[in-house]
């Protein structure tokens, strides 16, 4: 996965940007100004925010939105740190690079369902772990016996075992999360992405979570065209909660529809709504264009069934 999405010839490592409507997919930012709006105000309404950094920063569209110009980007992808540059946004490849030590607030919109993942299996009364198979000519998929860094998450995670299902195991999020901690010490931790607890894994309607995206559909299995799809995974916020806390956090999970609209997603709408009655003709329709895409992205059944999670540090 690593390999597939982030070396030299990866999905984001190609002159393509890929989360635009010319591209792969299409995140909140990109379905609705009203997204990093909202989340200005979120911002507003904390106390004394400065220092502001956003991770997996794309070409800058949810920064531009919120419009606060002090926020940093950290962006890996080298085709979208070009835009950014572009529009004069300070921006960094990780966080690595940073010089600041200390941030106010970290957020990031999609970015933990990219942080590579190990699959685990429950087989014969024993844990594997999925492998990729270098074959002649092809890549193919077998079992191994699980390392003991991902048993170890298995068994933090109270993790149930169940053979009509693989696990994405998150260790990799937790070092992502642990180095960023531990290099800037967030006052405020801010992220969205699609996921679910840990309780309702046995409701999840498949055998695997980990899937691929191209031309804004799903596509192949994984190993069938790597490097030319987007590999992504539903995020165990169960996990993510637990990580935190154990870092001195105080964590709050809720659904993204429920951040907007406790945070002024009606006013925006309302004044909307009243701008489409007084419109005519293509103004009328850019402003129905602009409702549908606040719709969007607090519709249950998508957006805004996406979880959001806020961290304060304790």
């Amino acid at each position: 996965m690593e390999e597939a999405l982030y070396s030299d010839l990866g999905f984001f490592n190609t002159d393509q940007v890929r989360s635009d409507k010319e591209g792969d997919f299409l995140t909140s930012p990109e379905v609705s100004k009203y997204f990093g709006k909202i989340i200005r105000n979120w911002i507003h309404s904390e106390s004394n925010l400065k220092n502001i950094i956003e991770i997996g920063s794309g070409t800058g569209s949810l920064i531009e939105q919120i419009g606060i110009k002090e926020i940093t980007a950290v962006e890996l992808s080298s085709t979208a740190r070009e835009e950014l540059i572009k529009k004069g946004i300070d921006t960094h490849a990780t966080i690595d690079e940073l010089t600041t030590k200390t941030s106010d607030l970290i957020f990031g919109n999609e970015i933990l369902d990219n942080i590579p993942c190990s699959i685990g299996l429950y087989k014969d009364e024993g844990w594997y772990e999925k492998v990729v198979l270098l074959e002649e000519n092809s890549l193919a998929y077998g079992l191994r016996p699980i390392r003991n860094k991902e048993l170890d998450w298995i068994n933090k995670n109270n993790i149930v075992p169940n053979e009509d299902y693989e696990f994405e195991i998150q260790v990799n999020i937790d070092k992502f999360l642990n180095s960023v901690i531990k290099k800037i010490n967030p006052g405020k931790i801010l992220l969205f992405d699609y996921g679910y607890e840990q309780k309702n894994r046995d409701k999840r309607m498949y055998s695997s979570l980990l899937r691929t995206y191209k031309n804004h559909h799903l596509s192949v299995d994984p190993i069938d065209d790597p490097g030319n799809t987007d590999i992504t995974y539903d995020v165990n916020f169960s996990s993510i909660s637990s990580e935190l806390k154990y870092l001195g956090y105080d964590v709050t999970l809720k659904l993204q529809r429920d951040f907007l609209l406790d945070n002024g997603f009606n006013i925006f709408f309302d004044e909307l709504q009243e701008k489409y009655i007084a419109a005519e003709g293509i103004e009328k329709l850019k402003i129905n264009s602009e409702l549908n895409g606040m719709k969007a992205i607090v519709d249950s059944n998508g957006l805004g069934g996406f979880y959001c999670l806020i961290a304060e540090k304790l």
